[in-house]
Parts: structure tokens; sequence; C-alpha cells
């Protein structure tokens, strides 16, 4: 038993120090990102980007096709006179990219980086996903923890 709870603790360590480290780049970003700037932007392009990969649904039993809804959206802005275009929503997992929805046209704000205007996103800072490595090492420390002062 306590084997097999050792060998556990070392899996959620190893996957949340390779979860951690495999996002360490849009994490620095996302961080970064709460000291941009911001200003107004315009959407003005819009695409379906949903895809059908296999999966598990809570209807039935097993793998089936599930649909996963994301639209990519190009927007512009304005800095110091000059007009920028990204599509980047967020620094986050593929799964955060499927919140957002705009018509073309419409006016949202813009964060972007002051040293490289080039560099934008319209959510800017952590997102959820982006604690799944650190929650990963808590519950291996937990653990290892528990199993060290059993009784």
């Amino acid at each position: 038993m306590d084997f097999l709870y050792f060998i556990s603790i070392f899996g959620f360590a190893a996957l949340g120090i390779w979860v951690l480290f495999s996002s360490r780049d849009l994490i620095r970003q996302a961080l970064a990102s709460y000291r941009w700037m911001d200003t107004e932007g315009t959407i003005i392009d819009s695409s379906d980007d949903s895809f059908i990969a296999p999966g598990i649904d809570r209807t039935s039993t097993g793998i089936v096709p599930v649909t996963y809804k994301e639209t990519a959206h190009v927007y512009e802005y304005h800095v110091e006179g000059r007009t920028y275009h990204s599509s980047t929503y967020c620094f986050g997992a593929h799964v955060d990219l499927a919140e957002a929805a705009f018509l073309i046209g419409s006016k949202v704000r813009v964060y972007y980086d002051p040293r490289d205007p080039r560099r934008a996103v319209l959510k800017r800072g952590l997102l959820p996903t982006m604690f799944m490595g650190p929650a990963l090492l808590a519950a291996a420390i937990y653990m290892a923890v528990d199993l060290f002062f059993r009784k």
C-alpha cells in the first residue's frame, strides 16, 4: 500500500513539474500582461475554427465524436499613430480560446506590450488552466506529508 502511495506521489510531482515546465512561457507572458497598456480595438475578421475530436460526452458510454466550438478573431488597434493587427485572445490552453465570441465591428479592450505593441491580447493575465501544475505539485506535497506522518 505504501509503495503504491509513494508511486502516486512521484507521479503527481513529475506530472506537476512537467506541466509547469511546458507552460512556463505562457505563465511568464500572462504575468507580464498585467503591466501592459490598454487601448480600444475593433474586431475586423472572425472565423469558425470549431473541430470534432474523439471524446467522451455526458450522454453515452464510450468514445464518441465531440464538437469543440472555437471562434478565431482578428482585431485592429492603434498605438502612437500606428495600426496593428492581432488574433491572440489570451495566453492559455486551447479550451480558453473557446469563450471568445465577438461580432465583426465590435469594440474590444486590447492589452498590448508597450515595449513591443505588436504583442497584444484581449484577455490578459493568468487563466484557471495555468494552475494545473501547481495543483498537482500541491497534491504531491500533501500526499508526501500524509505518508511521512502516518502512524
